[in-house]
């Protein structure tokens, strides 16, 4: 039997769609090996996948998914701003020139992986996992369809010992880390933000991620085994570079300090049954030192971000078909990803919170799920961009997003789901670059405007078919 445990970005996505998923499921002790998290407080999906043998007596297996969906979006960063930079011609909108774009759109994605797997006679048991993403874009090219690799790790495991895994690879803190549970395709969990773009704006459409979502810098982590429900991990990354190389760029290194350096982060997790009640708990925390230079070299002084901090605690509770929980993130960070980007000077600290609720009955599962997050942004001085008085600094409100979908799930054959989800976002003070104070020098931020608001509203609704094996 292949485990393919609910921890890492790659793996995630390609599970929550398995029917095994979907089942409420009760809260189990984590095998070593292939891997060790769970997330949503459902346990281990265990498909069917025959091993061919490799070398020394190692297995090899394959496993992946495949996604296509179709979607309507309504969306107020589609009139134009974010594809024309002049509103002057004419009284549309943001001017005749600023057309909305299309409302519908098919998209597809895929991903595969090859686990490699051996055991040696004194029980320890060694490999690799390789994690290829199908979805990237190619950029000027027509297919939008490059492969490369998400993932990329060793791990040695001995049974009584814990597991040690070494490359590109989630934080432990993201690996440990409890969510609010949902249909696996709403608001933090689901693929709706593919259909959304964003240029123009800071960040992404969504703010409500896990610990560490997407970064997979290479790093050394150890998970131990459960002791009487509890286990824990700890992971370091001595900066957020991955892959082969050390050049991030032509004539840039990953050593160069112009990015998050000495990343150490750590969770603990609680998973037990009380008859026919499960818990699942969990708390993480991330610190990294913030870039030390500028990008040409040059020390940022009195300008340099505040070092990175991110925690979060998390509640999940299942009986009788139901799942019921909610999670609490807060620390030192900005942007879209909780823990990977730096605030600027005098900027106060970020948060979100999830509440979740999903019931399984037979092959059907629903979920809903609310969420809030707020994000600094600073001040600005005044003039263009700016009211007030010139020479003036005003500050600016709060980033506050928004965001509740529903979603269902239909398990119509093994590996095979069927979901629909609608999911509604009110993302108001957006920034249109990170976020400043104009105390520490410069203009500030500037905050974007949709049709003569402060609020973009997106509304999408979704249905598709994946194939997860």
């Amino acid at each position: 039997m292949r485990k393919i445990l609910l921890g890492t970005t790659a793996v995630v996505g390609a599970a929550l769609l398995a029917p095994a998923a979907f089942a409420q499921a009760p809260v189990t002790v984590a095998p070593q090996g292939l891997g060790t998290g769970t997330q949503m407080g459902t346990q281990a999906i265990t498909p069917m996948s025959p091993a061919i043998a490799g070398a020394g007596g190692l297995q090899i297996r394959l496993g992946g998914y495949f996604d296509f969906s179709a979607a309507m979006i309504y969306d107020d960063w589609d009139y134009g701003r974010s594809r024309n930079s002049s509103a002057a011609n004419g009284s549309g909108p943001n001017g005749t020139a600023s057309n909305r774009r299309s409302r519908y759109d098919f998209r597809n994605d895929a991903e595969l992986y090859v686990f490699v797997e051996g055991r040696a006679a004194n029980g320890m048991t060694y490999g690799a996992t390789f994690e290829f993403q199908m979805d990237n874009s190619q950029g000027t090219a027509a297919d939008n369809s490059n492969v490369s690799m998400d993932e990329l790790w060793g791990f040695i495991s001995f049974p009584n010992l814990g597991t040690l895994r070494f490359g590109a690879e989630d934080s432990a803190a993201n690996l440990l880390q409890v969510r609010a549970p949902s249909a696996g395709l709403v608001a933090s969990d689901g693929d709706w933000y593919d259909f959304i773009s964003s240029p123009g704006l800071y960040g992404a459409a969504y703010m409500l991620s896990g610990m560490n979502d997407g970064n997979d810098a290479t790093k050394v982590i150890y998970l131990s085994p459960q002791w009487a429900g509890f286990d824990f991990g700890l992971s370091y990354a001595a900066n957020a570079g991955e892959g082969e190389r050390n050049d991030l760029a032509n004539g840039q290194q990953q050593r160069d300090q112009t990015q998050l350096q000495n990343e150490l982060s750590a969770g603990i997790r609680y998973r037990g049954t009380f008859g026919p009640v499960g818990v699942n708990a969990g708390f993480g925390a991330m610190i990294a030192d913030s870039p030390r230079l500028n990008a040409n070299g040059t020390s940022p002084g009195v300008q340099r971000m505040q070092d990175v901090n991110a925690y979060t605690v998390g509640l999940n509770v299942s009986a009788y078909g139901f799942a019921l929980g909610g999670e609490y993130t807060w620390g030192a960070y900005n942007g879209t990803s909780v823990g990977r980007a730096a605030l600027n000077p005098g900027l106060d600290d970020s948060q979100h919170w999830i509440v979740g609720a999903t019931y399984t009955v037979g092959p059907l599962l629903i979920g809903a799920n609310y969420g809030q997050g707020k994000q600094s942004n600073g001040s600005c001085r005044t003039g263009a961009g700016c009211a007030g008085p010139a020479g003036g600094i005003n500050s600016l409100p709060d980033r506050e997003h928004t965001a509740w979908g529903i979603g269902a799930v239909y398990t119509l054959a093994p590996g095979l789901g069927l979901y629909a989800i609608y999911q509604n976002i009110n993302d108001e003070n957006i920034a249109t670059s990170a976020p400043s104070d104009a105390r520490y020098g410069g203009s500030g931020t500037t905050l974007a405007q949709f049709n003569g608001s402060n609020t973009r509203t997106i509304n999408i609704g979704m249905v598709g078919v994946r194939l997860a094996f």
